[in-house]
């Protein structure tokens, strides 16, 4: 992934507490009281939310709210009468990055009425921020000079028949599922040469572009400032019959920027705030977010293992908000497993609720090193799942096919894979299709100590729940659909207050797994027999889901509803 080094001043967990903070060189953060007497309204979201946006929402029975009003206009021109310049504005944490190299504006600000006056940090005088080199690599990447022919073929995919066959994407795309009518927002810190690379050639001349956005420079050009855009977008989009062939060649494409070249300044995630904003927006089924925020050059945001809460941080929240609204977001783990200071813990967002956090394995499924990973809060261990990301295959942007290594592609990899799986039952929500993604992950080791035997759903430190195997997944929603396949299972009582029973005949060595709404693994059970009882109480009220597997295969699939 791209190697971020950012981290958030402490806020809330309400929505933000940034009140009128500096967040980068001139730059400040102003945050509004409300959403008062704005001329938007609940009633007419065509007027802030695009079709596309809207049938989303529809299709998953997600309703509009007042996240999803605009800032007030009004409140931007009176910051704009001060002499401030409004740089992106934000409906989800309402408020805005405004720039200015008077601090008395900024004092000003504070006067007026619709303005947070609280903060949770001190408001500097103006630094200079450090130009530095940004760090926007991948590791241990291989030039096409020394490309050996991989150790398993295929006649149209050339080099990335392994990466995308360890995952079973490959039958996906023989059953015509390859991302068509998908729309992927590719966030990232620039495209260089994407309007030139010939493995995009095909996503370019098809119209699959549908737009360009640069949040950190307020443009449309997105094709420089950084090669990694351009890679991740490739391992996606890209097609060479022969050599080279993109998990979801046939989908619709955002490509968003919103990192700094100058700077590694938290200004730059909030930048991504408006970035993932737009692409809720423009009505995007999925977001590849291939980096994070971690470190700052000013080190008073930096984060904390603390912070990975998933409503501490600015982008953790507003992923958070993104996936509440039906989109999938998924997210890189972080290249930090070997920091020699021990920071080996995740970035933001991947710490967010009710998103998808990738680690990164080879295609042997060996965990790879480099691959930050831990415990969120109690006992939600990140990542959720892993894709091939060490020594996995990219299109570089002088058209060489090479490896490279790190999460940013084993990201792209998994983003790409879920936009044909979704393509494939459309029907279903995201929730749902992340649920059934979590119960489709193929343990990798190393697994729990205390319990060496892997098993289907299992979560462990390193690799999270495993690398998804879509064939299963597809045979999962497939079964939801008939329940139980054939298999003599009965689970009552439904809805239930208490306990519930799973009647069980000719099932051998069966395995229960509860899984909360939105895909994370809440318990499991081995060995369950005929009249197993499950107690419900310690859970709130809502929907569960329920999966019995047998040998690795799932053979029952429920939803309970706790009164």
């Amino acid at each position: 992934m791209i190697m971020k080094k950012i981290f958030l001043l402490a806020a809330i967990c309400t929505i933000c507490v940034y009140a009128f903070s500096q967040i980068g060189p001139n730059l400040y953060f102003i945050e509004f009281t409300d959403k008062n007497n704005t001329p938007y309204s609940l009633d007419n979201p065509q007027e802030y939310l695009s079709e596309r946006a809207l049938n989303r929402r529809n299709a998953q029975n997600i309703a509009i709210d007042s996240l999803d009003l605009p800032v007030n206009p009004s409140y931007i021109a009176a910051l704009q009468e001060l002499g401030l310049e409004i740089v992106n504005p934000t409906k989800w944490l309402n408020g805005t990055t405004v720039r200015t190299d008077n601090y008395n504006l900024v004092i000003q600000a504070r006067n007026l009425p619709f303005v947070k006056e609280t903060s949770r940090f001190e408001i500097d005088t103006i630094e200079t921020a450090k130009k530095v080199n940004k760090a926007m690599t991948v590791i241990g990447n291989s030039p096409s000079t020394n490309i050996l022919t991989p150790k398993f073929t295929d006649a149209e995919y050339g080099f990335s028949f392994p990466q995308i066959a360890l995952h079973n994407g490959h039958i996906l795309h023989s059953e015509g599922y390859k991302g068509e009518g998908m729309l992927i927002a590719v966030t990232d810190g620039g495209f260089t040469n994407a309007d030139r690379m010939r493995s995009l050639e095909y996503l370019r001349n098809s119209g699959r572009i549908v737009a360009t956005r640069d949040f950190a420079y307020d443009r449309t050009t997105v094709y420089d400032h950084h090669a990694h855009g351009s890679m991740v977008l490739s391992i996606m989009a890209g097609y060479l019959p022969g050599e080279y062939i993109g998990c979801a060649p046939e989908a619709e494409y955002l490509l968003i920027t919103s990192e700094s070249d100058d700077y590694e300044e938290i200004v730059e995630e909030f930048n991504w705030v408006s970035a993932i904003e737009y692409a809720d927006s423009m009505g995007a089924d999925l977001a590849n977010v291939s980096l994070g925020y971690v470190d700052f050059d000013s080190q008073r945001y930096n984060h904390s293992a603390e912070d990975m809460d998933g409503h501490t941080n600015p982008s953790s929240i507003a992923a958070s908000i993104a996936a509440s609204r039906g989109m999938m977001i998924v997210v890189a783990a972080g290249n930090s497993g070997q920091d020699e200071n021990g920071h080996v813990w995740i970035g933001a967002p991947s710490d967010a609720y009710n998103i998808v956090t990738v680690g990164a394995i080879d295609v042997n499924q060996n965990s790879a090193p480099f691959s930050s990973h831990g415990f969120v809060e109690e006992n939600r261990i990140k990542p959720d799942i892993v894709s091939v990301g060490w020594d996995a295959y990219a299109d570089y942007i002088n058209d060489s096919i090479a490896t490279g290594s790190g999460t940013s592609f084993a990201t792209p990899l998994t983003t790409g894979l879920i936009a044909c799986f979704w393509q494939k039952f459309h029907e279903k929500s995201s929730a749902q299709i992340r649920e059934a993604l979590f119960s489709a992950a193929r343990p990798t080791v190393p697994t729990w100590e205390e319990d060496p035997t892997p098993y289907l759903g299992t979560p462990n430190i390193l690799t999270g729940r495993g690398y998804v195997d879509f064939s299963l997944a597809s045979e999962i929603l497939t079964e939801t659909e008939i329940q139980t396949n054939g298999y003599d299972i009965s689970i009552y009582p439904n809805p239930t207050s208490r306990e519930i029973t799973i009647s069980l005949s000719n099932v051998q060595n069966a395995e229960l797994n509860i899984f909360s709404i939105d895909g994370r693994l809440l318990d499991y059970r081995k060995n369950i027999g005929e009249g197993f009882k499950y107690d419900f109480c310690r859970y709130t009220k809502g929907e569960y889901i329920i999966s019995i597997t047998s040998g690795n295969k799932v053979v029952a699939t429920q939803t309970i509803i706790k009164q």
